[in-house]
């Protein structure tokens, strides 16, 4: 009899198992299918964002951003390295920062702002997702996903200092280290 670990585990092994056999597949010479998008307004842009409000109360780590309120844009990388860059971001409380985010690889890869609660929840979340065949699609503010080459943005109001980290988690990328952190200042 299996209990919830091992099944957790066994469907990360399948989900893994099933990305390294997609890293194999062919590959498609359409720029159209490498285009470059962005999401200006995670709130207003169609993509179920705007049913999260309800959602805002339960982040301890900030809100999601008004985009017209937005001190600064901040470019972030996730790359096929499992690596955010920059990997390590400073920010003061009471900031809107707009963060764009760029997948430079050839696999999808997630953005995910929380603090470890928010993490973990996620990492459990996908893995779920993963084990029973399922590819949803993720409405959280707090939550971008980018297939290769995509570029999207997440607009985010930090308004208390601590550590706010970053995660992507796609099966086995924020075990291999496909982590980073948000240092907000007082």
């Amino acid at each position: 009899m299996f209990d919830v670990r091992t099944t957790r585990q066994l469907g990360l092994i399948v989900a893994l198992s099933l990305i390294l056999a997609a890293c194999g597949a062919g590959t498609t010479d359409s720029a159209d299918e490498a285009q470059t998008t962005t999401t200006e307004d995670h709130q207003d842009d169609g993509t179920g964002h705007e049913e999260d409000d309800e959602h805002q109360d339960e982040f301890v780590f900030g809100e999601p951003g008004d985009p017209g309120q937005v001190g600064r844009k901040i470019e972030v990388e996730a790359n096929d390295e499992f690596r955010f860059v920059p990997e390590d971001i400073t920010v003061a409380a009471g900031e809107t920062i707009t963060f764009v985010i760029t997948n430079t690889g050839a696999i999808p890869h997630d953005f995910t702002l929380g603090d470890q609660a928010a993490q973990d929840a996620h990492e459990e979340e996908m893995a779920e997702m993963m084990a029973s065949g399922q590819v949803g699609d993720h409405t959280d503010p707090n939550v971008v996903v980018l297939e290769a080459g995509e570029t999207k943005e997440l607009t985010w109001k930090f308004t208390e200092s601590g550590t706010v980290l970053i995660g992507c988690h796609q099966p086995g990328h924020y075990a291999a280290g496909m982590k980073g952190s948000v240092e907000v200042g007082a």
